[in-house]
């Protein structure tokens, strides 16, 4: 790797450990309720957007276990954000659905987020967010990618 790139390289990396370091929104940001981690937050989000999901779906998506999906599910269900089901076409498939309290929950959460993104980005132009918001989606896309390979 040419020198400029491996120092590009290198600061990328700083800069995404320390985004890690402050993401935490619970401590640092107040960006979602106090009950809700950040899998709930991710599992309430992916459930609104993609509709009712089989566990396996869910832990294909997620890339993680069929059982650690499950708990997670289990953990949303006691809190009234989620509910389980058996699949009609298939008796042997759990579904998940997102609840009314669930959907609630995850549009307040949502709301509060960005809200405080608008808030940490308002002296960005409309170009400069296009340009970042494509480059870290493309970043997370290239984390992907080299994950599902190894």
């Amino acid at each position: 790797m040419e020198e400029k790139k491996r120092l590009y390289c290198e600061q990328i990396e700083h800069e995404v450990i320390m985004l890690m370091r402050r993401a935490d929104f619970k401590r640092t940001m107040a960006g979602s309720p106090p009950t809700m981690d950040r899998s709930a937050y991710l599992l309430l989000k992916w459930l609104e957007q993609e509709g009712d999901a089989a566990i396996g779906e869910i832990a294909d998506v997620f890339q993680l276990d069929n059982s650690t999906i499950s708990r997670q599910i289990s953990s949303l269900e006691k809190k009234g954000w989620a509910e389980r089901y058996t699949d009609p076409a298939d008796a042997r498939v759990s579904k998940v659905h997102i609840t009314e309290a669930g959907r609630t929950t995850i549009n307040e959460a949502k709301a509060q987020r960005q809200e405080i993104y608008g808030k940490l980005l308002e002296d960005w132009t409309e170009e400069e967010l296009q340009t970042f918001s494509t480059l870290f989606a493309r970043l997370n896309r290239s984390i992907e990618r080299y994950r599902r390979l190894r």
